[in-house]
């Protein structure tokens, strides 16, 4: 491995470290809009699932960007999807901590459809806005 790839991994890990440093502080943000929601029903539970993903989604969509934007290489997409896996591998962490953190009663479907795709849409994003970005930086230049 030469410097150039070393650094750009140690890019694409800062990165990473830094979009979830900034998804603390909107989670505290959704915490405080969260307040007031009400979620009924079994869409109401897909509903609350994917609300508490949201600064997820959004950390992930700002990290594509800054990696796109700060990386040294002409073709970003490859460090991009490391930044996804990275993403993808976080939202395993994180549903299999909600899956097994000690329930009241045992989950149901709504539950795990609300779980998976809160730990798969971050990783959706951050390819899909890596993508964009990419071909919109292009355009530019």
């Amino acid at each position: 491995m030469n410097k150039h790839v070393a650094r750009n991994v140690l890019v694409v890990l800062g990165v990473w470290v830094l979009s979830g440093v900034i998804g603390l502080g909107v989670h505290a943000l959704v915490i405080a809009v969260k307040n007031g929601l009400t979620f009924k029903g079994d869409v109401g539970t897909v509903t609350m699932w994917l609300w508490e993903g949201l600064p997820d989604d959004l950390v992930a969509a700002l990290g594509a960007v800054i990696l796109v934007w700060v990386i040294e290489t002409r073709k970003p997409l490859g460090w991009v999807g490391f930044l996804a896996l990275l993403y993808l591998y976080g939202g395993v962490m994180n549903a299999w901590r909600d899956l097994n953190h000690g329930w009241q009663t045992s989950p149901r479907t709504p539950h795990y459809i609300g779980i998976l795709t809160q730990a798969s849409i971050p990783t959706l994003i951050c390819l899909a806005i890596g993508v964009w970005w990419t071909r919109h930086r292009r355009a530019i230049l």
